[in-house]
């Protein structure tokens, strides 16, 4: 057997505990969607923390490995055996897929642009985003946070790239009265489908996109945000020691916990009325955009239904995440669809001009 001197009784003990919490908040995350956030947060926030439990885990059960420890190890495995479903949908086992013969393709993007803003190069001479939005092949581009296409908000765009902007998509559609916008090289118009208003904010809009041979519904969706302050998003990142570690627990437990019951609580809401006009479609449907949680939770479980299919989920490998800043790194961005179409790839850009990466995803019109 290995012998490991730190592997002395106690360290075993403490080891043992810590698995069985661990193992024991895996599950807990893996079906904390089940639990409706009108009555508990805490499965919820532990939803969102699924990847991570589970690399925990992973480890924890070779560490029992390595050290022989045959009914711990057992115990690890029954464990991610019993969450295996929800674990294949934030870690899945997909790849891309090649489109039919003959088969009409496009490419989709879905992005809160935060307002074409450069986070990462504040003080670049042009606009970064705008820039990714024309060379990205997409023919259809869903933004979010993006109030209209003025220079006020396309700041730092020379007239020349805002020309090229309109020379590759010279129909846009969305109101001027939400963040919602869309970009197409076909034409498009508002569906007449959206949702009746949340906090005076609008968090859907249904659009018609005529391709040639095919009409393509697609629903925008920009759900409740947590309404975090910049100071409460430091909480994760500034803890660097035991005393910082206490003061952001504090922090967490009184105003931060209170924000997300309230954005959990919302995001239902907002869910079951974006269902409804799911509900309300007919024919090839895709909704996307920025969900403000990941798969398994409460608020995707009730737009996904019992019809929609995630993109994501049948074409990559492995997780990922769409949110990238102070270590909130969660897969928030979504995109879901139904109806005579196949997804044949799906890709998280990396520009890191927004808070948020693209998602860009290519799905072929089938017969059926």
């Amino acid at each position: 057997m290995i012998s490991i001197p730190l592997v002395n009784p106690i360290f075993r003990l403490v080891m043992r505990c810590v698995s069985i919490v661990v193992w024991a908040l895996t599950i807990l995350a893996a079906y904390g969607g089940r639990f409706n956030p009108e009555y508990l947060t805490i499965p919820s926030v532990l939803c969102l923390t699924l990847p991570y439990l589970v690399a925990l885990s992973v480890i924890l059960i070779l560490f029992w490995l390595i050290t022989r420890r045959i009914f711990f190890t057992a115990l690890g495995v029954l464990a991610m055996a019993a969450c295996i479903g929800p674990v294949t949908k934030v870690m899945p086992l997909n790849t891309s897929k090649e489109p039919t013969p003959g088969a009409t393709t496009f490419k989709i993007m879905s992005w809160n642009v935060l307002h074409t803003d450069d986070i990462e190069r504040p003080e670049s001479p042009t606009n970064r985003a705008v820039e990714y939005m024309i060379e990205s092949g997409a023919d259809v581009i869903c933004l979010a946070e993006l109030d209209n296409f003025s220079p006020s908000e396309l700041r730092k765009a020379s007239p020349a790239l805002i020309d090229s902007l309109i020379r590759t998509y010279p129909f846009r559609a969305g109101l001027s009265s939400t963040d919602i916008k869309v970009l197409s090289k076909y034409p498009v118009n508002r569906a007449g489908i959206t949702d009746p208003g949340d906090f005076g904010r609008q968090r859907f809009d249904f659009f018609k996109v005529r391709f040639p041979r095919q009409t393509l519904t697609v629903g925008m969706v920009h759900l409740y945000s947590y309404d975090l302050s910049e100071e409460e998003r430091q909480v994760v990142t500034e803890i660097k020691s035991v005393g910082t570690a206490k003061s952001s627990v504090k922090e967490f437990k009184g105003s931060i916990m209170g924000k997300l019951r309230n954005a959990f609580r919302r995001r239902a809401e907002n869910a079951a009325e974006l269902r409804k006009a799911i509900d309300s479609t007919t024919g090839p449907l895709i909704v996307c955009g920025d969900f403000n949680d990941v798969p398994n939770s409460w608020a995707y479980d009730m737009v996904v239904g019992d019809d929609m299919r995630d993109a994501y989920i049948e074409t990559n490998f492995g997780p990922s995440h769409t949110y990238r800043l102070h270590m909130f790194y969660f897969h928030i961005d979504q995109m879901l669809y139904r109806g005579a179409l196949k997804a044949l790839d799906m890709e998280v850009g990396k520009i890191k001009t927004s808070d948020h990466y693209p998602l860009i995803g290519e799905f072929e019109f089938t017969k059926k």
